[in-house]
C-alpha cells in the first residue's frame, strides 16, 4: 500500500524506532537491487511519463519537502523521482557535534518502499565516504564523524546495527539512470585524464572491491570527479550512448551550470537550487533543458 505520509518531516517525538529504520533500509535496498528496470548498475526508465532530476540535496529539508510536493507521486503514477547526495547537511547539534541527515535518507528510503518503481537513487561520493569513514571536512568538522554521532544520539547502543543497515542500503544504489530520449544521469563524471582510460564496463557488471578503490577505482572516479571539460563530458556521453549527461556534485551558486552542449550540472542544496522535470517522450536540446529548470525559491 502506498503511504503518502512517508514524505513528511518528523520531530523528536515521532522519531522512528531502530527496528523500523533497519527494516525500512533493508526493504529499500531489496527494491533497489531487484528492480525490473535495473540492468546491473543502470536503471532504465520507460519512454513515456516524466522524470524529475535533482542535484545534491545535502539534507536541505525545505527543498526536499518542496520536491515531494511538486512530484506528488500518489497522484502522478507515470512520474519518476531521481535522488542523490541526500546526506551531510546543516541539521547540526553544536552541543553534541552530531548531524542528523539520516532522517532525510530514511524518508527517502520510505519513499522507495512506497513507490519502488518510481523512486530511484544514484550512488554519490558522500555516500561512499560515510561507508568508508573518510574525512570530508566542513568548517573544520568531519561530517562523517558527525553523522555517526547523530546515529548514536538517536539510537544509542543500536547505533552500529542501524549504521550497517544504512550502509547496505547505500551500497545497493545504482550508478546511473538512463532515459530513452538520450539523457543519462549520474552523480558526477571522472576528470578528463581519467576519462581517457576509464573502465566503462563498470555500468554493465557486478561491482567488486577494487571498483571502489580510492583514486583508481571506476566507481570512485565517477562519483568523486570534478572539473571535467565540455570535451571530456562529450566523450563520456559518447561512451554511454547518451546525447546529454545530467550530474550534480559540483556546487553552483546559481543552481546550475551548462558545461557545453552535452553536460548540465545541477545543485539543489540551497534556496537558489533547482530541480529539472523532464518529459520522457520528448527529445531535448541543452537550451530546452535549461528552460525547464525550476528554482526551489520560486516554488510554494
Amino acid at each position: 500500500m502506498e503511504n503518502t505520509s512517508a514524505g513528511r518531516d518528523m520531530s523528536n517525538s515521532d522519531q522512528p524506532s531502530a527496528d523500523r529504520v533497519i527494516e525500512t533500509f533493508a526493504a529499500a535496498a531489496d527494491e533497489n537491487l531487484s528492480s525490473g528496470m535495473r540492468v546491473q548498475q543502470v536503471v532504465n526508465l520507460p519512454d513515456t511519463g516524466e522524470m524529475i532530476m535533482t542535484g545534491d540535496l545535502h539534507d536541505h529539508r525545505r527543498n526536499f519537502d518542496k520536491l515531494l510536493a511538486y512530484a506528488d507521486l500518489p497522484a502522478n503514477p507515470d512520474r519518476h523521482l531521481i535522488l542523490h547526495e541526500l546526506i551531510h547537511g546543516d541539521h547540526y547539534d553544536p552541543v553534541t557535534r552530531s548531524e542528523h541527515s539520516w532522517i532525510t535518507l530514511f524518508r527517502a528510503a520510505e519513499l522507495k518502499v512506497d513507490f519502488p518503481d518510481r523512486v530511484h537513487f544514484m550512488l554519490a561520493n558522500h555516500d561512499l565516504a560515510q561507508i568508508h569513514g573518510e574525512g570530508i571536512m566542513k568548517g573544520g568538522i568531519s561530517v562523517c564523524e558527525s553523522f555517526s554521532r547523530g546515529l548514536k544520539q538517536a539510537f544509542g547502543d543500536r547505533q552500529l546495527v542501524v549504521a550497517a543497515a544504512l550502509s547496505e542500503f547505500l551500497l545497493s544504489l545504482p550508478l546511473g539512470i538512463r532515459a530513452s530520449n538520450g539523457i543519462f544521469c549520474c552523480h558526477s563524471l571522472p576528470t578528463d585524464a581519467q576519462i581517457e582510460t576509464y573502465d566503462f564496463s563498470v555500468f554493465g557488471r557486478e561491482l567488486t572491491g577494487p571498483d571502489y578503490q580510492r583514486r583508481t577505482g571506476p566507481v570512485y572516479q565517477l562519483i568523486w570527479g570534478r572539473g571535467v571539460t565540455a570535451e571530456g563530458a562529450a566523450h563520456f556521453a559518447d561512451q554511454v550512448a547518451a546525447d546529454i549527461i545530467l550530474t550534480g556534485h559540483q556546487p553552483q551558486d546559481s543552481g546550475y551550470l551548462v558545461n557545453g552542449q552535452r553536460h548540465l550540472i545541477l545543485a539543489s542544496e540551497h534556496n537558489q537550487g533547482v530541480m529539472l522535470p523532464i518529459d520522457l517522450s520528448h527529445q531535448y536540446t541543452m537550451d530546452g533543458l535549461v528552460a525547464s529548470l525550476r528554482k526551489f525559491v520560486a516554488m510554494e
